[in-house]
């Protein structure tokens, strides 16, 4: 039997004999891993080290690759959200703007004042601090310690506080005390026309009446301060302030007349205590145009102390909350309310009744105090009546009887005057409102 190896070279049978030697080896190596547990483990080992390692890896790609993201694409933002928290924002508050009448008297205006407030990280003296600002606000001892050791910021101590006692304050130049000077609305006539003007409250914005009406005018945009602060909030020396200057609101001009406002609550006044009446109302309008000059709701209230009662609670008010009566303090009835009105338009039925003959002058009347007509009786603000009087005083004593009798015997004649002149008057007031 031929035999392949038997015609090989010394150097091919050399070669023959190392593979099967390697064969050999192998199977070896094989067989002994079958029967020995300790290398399947440790093979097991080694390919949970490489998962571990290819997960670490990968991670740290991950790491990088964001690291690498937020270095290059979001740098300007963090930078933005680092310089806010080293800096400290402290707000300029813009004046508000005055109201004037038609002639140029300032009805409200401002007066500066201040607002204490202590920055905790920089105060170094705390018992001084607060012994100062108790001796000089007159604040209870107590309440300025509790908010000087409060750690903020910033913590306001007392707002509206005169100028004289915040350069007072700031005299002391003590380290963490903070003066910042504000404005407070100020009502030089106080209660003149005090439910047309409103009020503002202590946040400076409007609350009733035009304040409130023409605020986003009136308010105009506070300003800024921002300065830097170390990790403590202590400002660094030397470092450059940022400033926002405010821009003051606009002024409103009124139809109002000063001297016409101030004579017809005068004359309010007296009304009021001469009749012994809860309230007196009084509209004096320009008849050319419609404008208001003065508007008076008698009695008016302070504007500067706007929370305080202008009457003595009685025992039919004294059910009612303070809030409520407030409420009614505040109430303007010349526009909030509904009447019926007969005594305003006598005007036009006493110059409708002159022209047609109806009515004159030197006639004289008299009053019983109510009169009927149809089912309902209508009564005088005077019940008794007005007895005789001329036809100026019934105009005056607004007599129900006397105008309910011109009218019926006026008849057609006075209707048609009358409707003639509604339509002159309102062509009146629509001309002088397309000339302006």
């Amino acid at each position: 039997m031929w035999k392949p190896w038997e015609n090989e070279s010394e150097t091919q049978r050399i070669r023959r004999q190392k593979e099967r030697y390697r064969d050999d080896k192998r199977w070896q190596i094989i067989d002994e891993r079958k029967n020995d547990p300790m290398g399947r483990l440790h093979t097991r080992h080694r390919k949970k080290l490489m998962i571990c390692g290819a997960c670490v890896f990968l991670a740290m790609l991950l790491l990088i690759g964001r690291l690498g993201y937020v270095m290059i694409f979001q740098a300007q933002y963090y930078l933005s959200r680092a310089e806010e928290l080293h800096e400290r924002e402290r707000v300029i508050k813009a004046s508000r703007g005055r109201i004037l009448d038609t002639n140029g008297i300032v009805l409200a205006d401002n007066k500066t004042v201040c607002t204490i407030s202590v920055i905790h990280s920089q105060i170094q003296d705390a018992e001084a601090v607060i012994h100062m600002l108790t001796s000089e606000l007159g604040l209870d001892e107590a309440q300025v310690r509790k908010r000087v050791e409060k750690v903020s910021s910033i913590e306001r101590i007392q707002t509206n506080v005169s100028k004289e006692t915040g350069d007072k304050i700031r005299e002391y130049n003590m380290a963490g005390v903070k003066v910042d000077e504000d404005y407070k609305r100020y009502y030089p006539y106080e209660t003149l026309a005090s439910r047309v003007l409103g009020f503002t409250g202590s946040d400076n914005q409007g609350i009733l009446g035009l304040e409130a009406k023409y605020d986003a005018l009136l308010s105009g945009n506070s300003g800024q301060i921002l300065t830097l602060t170390d990790a403590w909030g202590i400002e660094l020396e030397g470092a450059e302030e940022s400033r926002k200057e405010p821009v003051a609101g606009s002024d409103l001009y009124t139809s109002l007349d000063y001297n016409i406002q101030a004579y017809a609550e005068q004359l309010a006044d007296r009304t009021l205590e001469a009749k012994g009446a809860k309230r007196v109302s009084i509209i004096v309008m320009n008849p050319q145009n419609g404008e208001l000059l003065a508007m008076v709701n008698a009695p008016e209230y302070n504007l500067n102390t706007p929370y305080e009662l202008n009457i003595e609670i009685t025992e039919e008010d004294s059910s009612k909350s303070k809030m409520d009566l407030l409420n009614m303090m505040w109430r303007n009835f010349c526009i909030n309310d509904t009447y019926e009105p007969g005594s305003v338009f006598k005007m036009v039925t006493a110059t409708a009744a002159l022209e047609t003959g109806v009515a004159h002058l030197s006639d004289s009347y008299t009053c019983g105090g109510n009169t009927k007509v149809g089912d309902r009786t209508i009564r005088c603000h005077k019940t008794t009546g007005h007895g005789t009087q001329t036809f100026t005083e019934t105009v005056m004593n607004r007599s129900v009887s006397v105008w309910k009798n011109k009218i019926k015997s006026g008849g057609r004649n006075l209707s048609k005057k009358v409707k003639l002149c509604l339509v002159f008057l309102n062509f009146r007031i629509i001309l002088s409102i397309a000339r302006k």
